[in-house]
């Protein structure tokens, strides 16, 4: 397994991760705590120790599922989880005032059945999430400083939305690293969506921030189980994609793990975290290093 540092924080984490949005039911299925105990107890032998969740993926769920399949093994992964959001009957909302961030920090710590998070993350998956995490900034700052020092977060980060219109040109980036240290950034980022190497990745550098990128699948395209008949389908990604295929892939490659194994090519990426539903998948997941 390789191992990269995010940013300057000194903690290690592998270069391919798992995340953990579908084990929450939000894709149509609904996962068993033993299915993902199958997973971290292949993920353990691989060396994979590092897992992202979030506070919203159907009311702390996936966190549920995380910390009831972790149990003792807890100090072997590298968490990361978010915040931002409340779960509701039928609907997400925007929640971002420093009571309702503690509320959800407890929520999480209690889920994951941790005493600490490893990777805090500002969920901004809206430009209303952007207008109240910048009305709340200099609170949530405060807030985030006093519960580091209380062992209850190791490293702040912020999550953008699959548009980097959020934070056009990795200015939000800067402005939160004014009043708080920037660990992280997680951000979409795959071999057809390279627009975050625009903004986000010199603002992130210049913090001294680790990236932690997801979709490196692009929602299937760069899969070969990707089929025409996808309701998702999109005439000139698929052009592309064969234009990739010809131009890029190297003979007999596997599309899926060579698309997983670009996402890292800039060092700055401290990890990829691909979708996962089964142990069978870590190991095609991890066979992308191949292609470093």
């Amino acid at each position: 397994m390789l191992y990269r540092t995010i940013g300057k924080t000194g903690l290690k984490i592998s270069a391919v991760g798992i995340e953990t949005h579908q084990w929450s039911g939000m894709g149509g299925r609904f996962f068993t705590t033993g299915e993902i105990k199958a997973i971290f107890k292949r993920a353990i032998k691989l060396g994979i120790n590092f897992v992202d969740t979030g506070e919203c993926y159907f009311f702390h769920s996936s966190e549920r599922l995380i910390g009831e399949a972790l149990g003792r093994n807890r100090k072997k992964f590298v968490i990361a989880t978010k915040f931002g959001h409340k779960s509701e009957p039928g609907n997400i909302r925007a929640s971002w005032t420093v009571a309702e961030v503690e509320k959800q920090l407890a929520d999480s710590l209690s889920a994951l059945k941790t005493s600490y998070i490893d990777v805090y993350q500002a969920h901004i998956n809206s430009l209303q999430d952007k207008r109240f995490f910048l009305k709340n900034l200099e609170d949530i700052a405060i807030f985030i400083k006093k519960k580091k020092a209380e062992g209850k977060i190791k490293c702040f980060g912020i999550c953008l939305g699959d548009d980097c219109v959020f934070d056009s040109g990795g200015k939000l980036i800067l402005e939160a690293a004014r009043k708080i240290k920037v660990d992280t950034v997680q951000v979409l980022y795959n071999r057809l969506d390279r627009t975050a190497e625009k903004g986000i990745f010199p603002a992130a550098k210049k913090v001294n921030a680790g990236i932690i990128t997801r979709v490196p699948l692009a929602k299937g395209y760069l899969s070969s189980r990707f089929k025409p008949t996808n309701k998702n389908y999109d005439a000139f990604k698929v052009k592309e994609v064969d234009k990739i295929k010809k131009r890029e892939l190297p003979k007999d490659a596997d599309l899926a793990e060579w698309a997983i194994g670009w996402c890292l090519k800039d060092k700055i990426v401290s990890s990829v975290v691909p979708g996962c539903s089964s142990p069978e998948q870590l190991d095609s997941t991890v066979r992308a290093l191949s292609f470093l």
